[in-house]
């Protein structure tokens, strides 16, 4: 009797965890956010909507009286830093990333600047709104001391960061000016590129994947739960000079200059060294608002 009661105690504690919860130290699940606010750094314009989605910025605000555009910025990491390279000989480990975003415009005549899965040293970066989408600033920008990764998810072309389009997926190191970027989309099963729009208001979902063996980096986008084949990017690149031995992880974004922004969600996440990230069921994760406007901008009198 003792050992039945110990065997339903131990399936007690394990069916009580939360399903959206840290599993180790090198590996992340979070199929929404719901009351898991304590296991991320949120900052600026980032939240937890009721539903359990993930917001980092929403709609700029316009100051009527004053004749100002609030810029907004919003940031959230895993609270915990993450070990990415080996103690002994300085090497980057193998990992990987899913997760499952959502842009929704304010007004479809007008956009914000996007967001971005990113690396980094700290977990409070000193990055301007607008283009910098919360990572750098000017005097920063392509400094080999950032030693900061980012995917970037761009909806606005900036031709200063020589961005091929205003609606891109891009590799970034230090830097907007994307090392490989390309038009979004995905492949499909017969090799075909099928175009996404990323301001679209439908769920995508994001691979990231680095084999520290072959020095590659892959990402891959989808509105569909099962990976592609074949992924959007493929970068050959050794982020062992790049990354500290311990780094955090999380999602920046920002608004635009123009009167007019859009909201970014992030619906679920996972994360794993050494490993595949688990894999997300976009039907299972909460849905993303409808907050598209037909017309004029938000205002404040």
């Amino acid at each position: 009797m003792a050992r039945n009661f110990l065997m339903f105690f131990s399936a007690f504690l394990f069916l009580s965890i939360p399903v959206s919860s840290q599993l180790n130290e090198n590996e992340l699940y979070f199929p929404g956010f719901k009351d898991l606010s304590a296991n991320l750094t949120l900052s600026g314009g980032a939240k937890i909507e009721k539903n359990g989605i993930l917001g980092l910025t929403n709609d700029t605000i316009f100051d009527f009286t004053s004749d100002i555009v609030k810029q907004l910025q919003g940031q959230a990491f895993y609270s915990l830093p993450i070990q990415f390279k080996n103690s002994t000989n300085g090497e980057v480990f193998s990992f990987s990333s899913s997760f499952a975003l959502g842009i929704v415009p304010s007004y479809r005549e007008f956009r914000g600047h996007g967001m971005a899965f990113t690396i980094s040293p700290s977990k409070e970066l000193r990055g301007f709104s607008a283009q910098y989408l919360g990572l750098f600033n000017e005097t920063n920008m392509g400094s080999l001391s950032n030693h900061l990764f980012a995917v970037e998810f761009d909806t606005i072309q900036n031709t200063e960061f020589l961005d091929i389009n205003d609606n891109h997926v891009g590799i970034d190191i230090n830097s907007l000016a994307s090392n490989i970027s390309s038009a979004a989309a995905y492949i499909d099963d017969s090799s075909t590129k099928q175009n996404l729009s990323l301001i679209s208001g439908k769920p995508i979902l994001a691979w990231i994947d680095y084999d520290a063996s072959e020095n590659l980096l892959n990402v891959t986008i989808s509105p569909h739960s099962s990976k592609p084949r074949l992924p959007l990017l493929s970068f050959n690149v050794n982020l062992s000079p790049i990354f500290h031995e311990f780094m955090y992880i999380g999602f920046s974004s920002s608004t635009s200059s123009i009167g007019a922004s859009q909201s970014h969600y992030i619906l679920g996440w996972s994360f794993k060294i050494n490993g595949e990230a688990t894999a997300l069921d976009l039907s299972s994760l909460p849905s993303i608002p409808d907050n598209e406007k037909q017309t004029g901008l938000t205002i404040c009198l």
